[in-house]
């Protein structure tokens, strides 16, 4: 008669999954970390596009103004 040993082949599909959960949340912090780092960038580009448009407009008065009725749109 052969006999198998579950309690081992437990121990083993726990180890399994723990090792599973772990690599789960080290991924999921990696996630996380990497979200703030790409808001931070948005929100860099968001001040550029602001700051580029201003100077743009102020560009484009200097060098071909506008008569007076078109500047009061």
């Amino acid at each position: 008669m052969h006999f198998v040993d579950t309690e081992d082949e437990n121990k083993a599909g726990l180890r399994e999954h723990q090792a599973t959960e772990e690599k789960f949340f080290e991924q999921f912090a990696a996630i996380e970390e990497s979200l703030a780092l790409l808001q931070v960038h948005i929100r860099d580009m968001s001040e550029n596009v602001k700051r580029f448009s201003s100077l743009a407009m102020h560009i484009r008065r200097s060098v071909c103004p506008a008569a007076p009725a078109q500047d009061q749109r």
